[in-house]
């Protein structure tokens, strides 16, 4: 039996989605010489992105990507693009995950969310990035010091 889905199993099969599309990016001609070092950087971001918005709060944590996302090496810009966007969707921002200051997403957190949506904002993130942490091991195969000590 179908039924309504928790905010949970919405956040979690989000998250599949786009961590999943990772790999499909990378296939791309254009990404090939750069596949590994993307997932890496990506999966690795993956586990770091709660600490860092925990230590420096939500906008400063998109700020360092929205830079990131602009670096002149190839692999370093586009995993930060990635994560720009997906940030994005799971608060409903479309973001091309460029970068700069007029980038919707960094726009949306620093001058139109008022208190409540940002700490809304906050929340979400932190909640589904616990999704995007399990699936940067099983799908990307990308694994920290402190997950392999588990």
């Amino acid at each position: 039996m179908k039924g309504v889905q928790t905010h949970s199993q919405r956040m979690m099969k989000l998250a599949l989605e786009l961590v999943s599309s990772v790999l499909e990016v990378v296939k791309q001609e254009e990404y090939k010489l750069h596949a590994d070092r993307i997932r890496q950087i990506y999966g690795s971001r993956c586990h770091d992105f709660p600490v860092l918005v925990r230590s420096c709060g939500l906008s400063q944590a998109i700020a360092f990507y929205v830079d990131k996302a602009n670096d002149e090496d190839k692999a370093i810009a586009k995993a930060h693009q990635l994560l720009l966007q997906h940030i994005g969707a799971i608060i409903g921002v479309e973001t091309d995950g460029k970068g700069g200051a007029n980038d919707p997403l960094l726009r949306r957190v620093l001058e139109e969310a008022d208190a409540t949506e940002y700490m809304l904002y906050t929340r979400r993130i932190l909640q589904s990035w616990v999704y995007f942490r399990r699936f940067a091991v099983s799908i990307l195969k990308v694994r920290t010091a402190e997950v392999e000590r588990r």
